[in-house]
């Protein structure tokens, strides 16, 4: 038999336990240890008996589970671990991370977002959700970022191009003019214009439609090429009046170059000027030009390269439409100048058709569209 209380086997017949001294109760019979038998199985707690731990050790893991839970729920609930469901982009401004390698000050105290160890700016969902200022701020870290690969990257961190680093033409921002037009600007390029004041411009914008038409002269000649052009002095001019106060502040006059003299094949005529606003040239719209394919190639190759936005949407030098070359004025699709002119004639400008096809010209005195571009 078995002490109830130890549970020390104690030989039968004895009163007492060997190891704790506990009453193990008269001989009895069969009743007696039967009853006894009965009382440990059941646990009683009258004999002292210990209770039986398998039973109890599943309670206290239920209980303990039970807290956990509750733990849990009541952490998350109140954020006390800091682990808030990420929010979409959407729905909140994010900040960007701020002090990368490439964000260290520089030698002259300056991060590489051009400011005095200013924080990086909030990221927004897309170009239209920042102000003029924070794009001027993206644009000055876009602009340090070297190469035009790592620039992307800055500019994707931004949602300023698609995930994959493309743009596409919906990087759109409206501008309200100060005759109250209306009208989209897009993302063309990043890091792609040298700023007159020196550094790389990080963001340029073409508007998306025509915000006049005009000549680029009074008569049909382009002697003097985009320098000497009616339509460089109207731009820098009337044009930038038309601009809110928030965007003119922050465009930055940029260098371009362009056949300065007008019919000639002679790539010394490409000049540089410095423009506010200005017309992009062909070359910036198509690409380079093979040599074998007009006369006119090494000039028009000399006056930029194209953008990357037009680079993105496979526009080309061929006699070719793209839909992203179609600009409108005044709800109509219309012919828009570009500001290289003819090197086989004195009297034309080329333009884009209606269509969108990049590789024809007009008489100089004729009012097209009139499609700037600019810079941060």
């Amino acid at each position: 038999m078995f002490c109830p209380k130890c549970g020390n086997e104690v030989a039968e017949g004895s009163a007492f336990c060997g190891k704790c001294g506990a009453s193990v109760g008269a001989p009895v019979g069969g009743v007696a240890r039967a009853e006894a038998g009965a009382q440990g199985a059941a646990g009683g707690a009258g004999a002292g008996a210990p209770a039986p731990k398998k039973g109890g050790a599943k309670v206290g893991i239920i209980v303990a589970a039970a807290v956990v839970v509750v733990v849990l729920v009541a952490g998350f609930a109140t954020n006390w671990f800091g682990l808030a469901g990420v929010q979409p982009k959407e729905a909140v401004d994010v900040p960007a991370a701020s002090q990368s390698a490439n964000d260290a000050p520089d030698a002259d105290g300056q991060d590489a977002a051009g400011d005095q160890g200013g924080e990086a700016a909030t990221v927004k969902s897309a170009v239209e959700a920042y102000t003029w200022d924070e794009l001027a701020q993206i644009s000055d870290e876009i602009g340090a970022a070297g190469d035009e690969a790592a620039a992307i990257e800055v500019a994707k961190k931004y949602n300023l191009c698609t995930p994959e680093g493309k743009l596409d033409g919906t990087q759109v921002k409206l501008v309200t003019l100060t005759n109250n037009m209306t009208v989209p600007v897009q993302i063309v390029g990043f890091a792609h214009d040298d700023k007159t004041a020196g550094g790389k411009a990080g963001i340029t914008f073409m508007f998306g439609d025509a915000i006049a038409e005009a000549p680029m002269n009074q008569t049909d000649t382009n002697a003097g090429g985009w320098e000497a052009s009616q339509m460089r002095a109207y731009l820098n001019g009337d044009g930038m009046a038309l601009l809110p106060e928030d965007l003119k502040k922050v465009v930055a006059p940029v260098d371009k170059l362009t056949n300065n003299v007008g019919e000639t094949q002679d790539v010394s005529a490409v000049t540089t000027t410095s423009d506010s606003l200005w017309l992009p040239s062909f070359a910036e719209l198509v690409g380079w030009l093979p040599d074998d394919a007009s006369s006119d190639a090494p000039v028009f190759n000399a006056e930029g390269s194209q953008y990357k936005l037009y680079r993105d949407t496979n526009v080309v030098w061929e006699n070719i439409e793209n839909p992203i070359l179609v600009k409108n004025y005044q709800n109509s699709p219309g012919i828009w100048w570009e500001r290289s002119p003819d090197p086989n004639s004195s009297a034309y400008f080329q333009d884009v058709s209606s269509g969108g096809r990049p590789y024809r010209s007009d008489y100089a005195g004729y009012s097209d569209g009139v499609v700037p571009g600019f810079c941060l």
